[in-house]
């Protein structure tokens, strides 16, 4: 496997993330009714952000999530099906970023919503 490197990177793990996310028995209900044409893109766009340095990301996340009203299950739920489809698909230094990373702001986004 490879580390995530690039932005097709970003793009095909939160692709394989979402497939995983909208099926979820749990959590799935609140992403079905999402325009993922559009919404994947710019989840991308903020994890290319995050894990390559790429420009381009503008937006509030923390407004965006607050609506969903996400319990502390649902937040651990989010993370086992990110890191999941992180570990399936990649390994390496940036890999490993994602999964720091996605901890930190799901640990943020429960303490805050």
């Amino acid at each position: 496997m490879k580390d995530i490197t690039t932005y097709e990177d970003v793009l095909n793990l939160i692709t394989r993330f979402y497939d995983k996310l909208i099926l979820d028995e749990q959590i799935g209900h609140f992403f079905q009714e999402l325009n993922l044409n559009t919404h994947i893109p710019r989840v991308a766009d903020f994890w290319a952000f995050i894990l390559i340095d790429q420009p381009g990301y503008s937006g509030n996340m923390m407004t965006a999530h607050a609506k969903l009203h996400l319990s502390e299950p649902d937040f651990e739920r989010w993370l086992q099906l990110f890191h999941a489809t992180i570990n399936e698909n990649f390994e390496g230094t940036k890999a490993n970023l994602a999964i720091e990373r996605s901890s930190l702001i799901a640990w943020t986004m429960k303490s805050k919503l």
